[in-house]
């Protein structure tokens, strides 16, 4: 295939866009790298700065939360960014080929915090490497959710090729989740240590050789060349449609992206809707996936099962993406996101009559939780590329940037709450690392886990109250965008 795959034919334009089976697959594919990186950042990041890089709760929080907020300012902008770019790649397919090397060498900066004699540098470092890995996230990130509606223009189509994208990153999910956890103590094996011993490793790695950090930095570079190969593959087999049809490109100065965001929010119901959808659902996964860890170590006793407990759940919900691509179609994308957020956050809501210590319930838990879980990851994101059309038929301009860095800027920033929260609580419940904790500790751990994430997707369901982009909807504003642009 040429990589010269930008096509602006206005009849092309004109007509509903069906992908084939393969491009699907390769759009899927690219997703693979944030579902790497998000996955491990938000199950072992802070894991990792508290009990190995020696990095307090509130600091490392504090660290997160900054570097995602910088990350949700810079998103708007690269959205504009991206409606600007012509290139005979098209507008968002440049910044995958160009973007993927730093994001790949910014993630790793993130796993080699260097034993500073103090806390305070160790934290100016991890702030100032998050920062680094956030814009390099953005550069990537914008581009490629914004190549859903730059891709087709059909409804159905749009949740099919995401939901090939959700197989792919809950794949990459399971392996952010589960391979740190037997990757970084088979580093760290005798055998281990003395096959590598004799290339030189004591030699070059110093005082980290057969301690944890050696682990995480193999781990680190080992994720950092498969983020690499998923977004280069992603480039190549892939093409943007000019689907904008009688509409211009905006003109706007990229700062007046921020206004335009707020006075979108104000006056879009949809785009309102969406976004609120979007940074609930993502401040409840993202509290749940950075707790469970500490749930699984310290309340259930089972940090042994830790990675197969993990395999369950996102086996699961890779298992489970198809189904809920066929409720979107049959029942409606809202629709079937209510209905699972409501069974989501039932089942939160039992974690704490299981108690502490060990116990077998925790397998059929995940197995069911997986289900929703990959319900939460996915439709928020199947409703989010249909707002374009609604947008291009009100405003004239077709803006997928604007939307896609504005929802960016509502999922990271919900992220970065998440983790900065999570982080507080874990300070102030009394927890102490690598100990067994206090009662109240437990407490706030399952608080955090169960009853926050519970709430805000209630908050989430009443927020998709009287959705107005149905299947139906979105054939007619197709259709007015057609006649719009015969009429011109």
């Amino acid at each position: 295939m040429s990589l010269n795959t930008y096509s602006s034919t206005t009849a092309e334009s004109r007509v509903t866009q069906k992908l084939s089976v393969r491009e699907k697959i390769f759009y899927g594919v690219g997703d693979i790298a944030n579902g790497l990186a998000v996955s491990a950042i938000g199950f072992w990041l802070l894991f990792y700065l508290t009990e190995v890089a020696g990095v307090g709760p509130m600091l490392a929080g504090t660290a997160i939360m900054i570097g995602r907020a910088w990350d949700a300012v810079t998103d708007p902008i690269m959205g504009w960014v991206t409606d600007k770019t012509n290139t005979r790649w098209g507008k968002r397919r440049p910044y995958l080929l160009f973007g993927a090397i730093t994001y790949a060498a910014t993630f790793f900066m993130l796993w080699v915090v260097p034993a500073f004699e103090t806390e305070m540098a160790r934290f100016i470092y991890i702030t100032g490497a998050l920062i680094l890995f956030n814009t390099s996230l953005t550069v990537v990130f914008v581009p490629y959710t914004s190549l859903t509606a730059s891709i087709t223009n059909d409804y159905d189509e749009r949740s099919s090729l995401t939901g090939y994208r959700m197989v792919c990153s809950q794949i990459a999910f399971l392996i952010g989740a589960a391979l740190p956890a037997q990757l970084i103590p088979w580093i760290m094996l005798p055998e281990t240590l003395t096959f590598l011993e004799p290339l030189g490793g004591a030699e070059l790695f110093g005082s980290w050789w057969g301690t944890a950090r050696l682990g995480y930095l193999v781990f680190a570079a080992l994720f950092a060349v498969m983020m690499m190969a998923s977004i280069w593959t992603c480039f190549a087999g892939v093409r943007e449609r000019a689907l904008a049809v009688g509409t211009s490109e905006t003109t706007a100065p990229p700062f007046s992206y921020f206004s335009k965001l707020v006075v979108l929010v104000r006056t879009c119901q949809p785009f309102r809707q969406s976004l609120l959808i979007k940074l609930l659902s993502t401040c409840a996964v993202t509290l749940i996936a950075v707790k469970l860890p500490y749930y699984i170590t310290y309340v259930l006793g089972m940090s042994e099962s830790k990675t197969a407990i993990l395999t369950v759940l996102f086996i699961t919900a890779i298992l489970s993406t198809p189904l809920w691509v066929l409720a979107s179609r049959r029942w409606g994308k809202v629709e079937s996101y209510r209905v699972a957020m409501v069974g989501y956050a039932l089942l939160l809501l039992c974690l704490p009559a299981i108690g502490s210590g060990p116990t077998t319930l925790i397998y059929p838990i995940a197995i069911i939780a997986g289900f929703f879980h990959s319900a939460a990851l996915m439709l928020p994101w199947t409703i989010i590329p249909d707002v374009v059309e609604y947008d291009e038929l009100q405003s004239g301009e077709r803006r997928e940037g604007l939307l896609y860095g504005g929802t960016a800027f509502a999922y990271k920033l919900a992220s970065a709450l998440a983790v900065f929260f999570a982080g507080i609580g874990l300070e102030h419940s009394g927890y102490e690392p690598n100990v067994a904790q206090s009662a109240e500790s437990v407490r706030g751990i399952l608080g955090m886990l169960a009853v926050a994430p519970a709430v805000l997707l209630g908050l989430s369901i009443f927020a998709s109250r009287g959705y107005l982009l149905t299947a139906k909807r979105h054939g007619e504003l197709r259709d007015e965008l057609r006649q719009r642009a015969v009429r011109q």
